[in-house]
């Protein structure tokens, strides 16, 4: 009894943590978009910002899946079955931004 009591407060300790890092990252998103965006864009540097906010993105993505989805307790063949295909999937979708951005300048072009 004891030591399932021990696993269930370290796990609730756990998704705590998880969940003050995802708060974390979250109130630094919105300080960078309310403070930064209007720098960047005067200097034309909006690419780092954009960039900055999807690393923080793939991180909090990173913790859900990994805490909240329980990736982090699987057995590693079964955590790759779920992200192999997630990282075709990502890699699909920036091929295809990047196709309909070429077809869009060949338009106005």
């Amino acid at each position: 009894m004891s030591n399932e009591h021990a696993e269930s407060v370290k796990m609730v300790k756990l998704i705590l943590k998880t969940t003050l890092w995802l708060s974390i990252i979250t109130i630094v998103e919105i300080v960078a978009a309310v403070l930064l965006t209007d720098l960047f864009v005067k200097n034309n540097m909006l690419i780092v910002l954009n960039s900055f906010y999807i690393i923080m993105s793939l991180a909090k993505a990173f913790f859900i899946v990994s805490v909240f989805m329980h990736m982090k307790f699987e057995v590693k063949f079964l955590a790759l079955t779920v992200l192999i295909p997630m990282g075709f999937l990502l890699f699909a979708v920036i091929t295809m931004l990047a196709e309909g951005n070429s077809w869009l300048e060949m338009r106005n072009y």
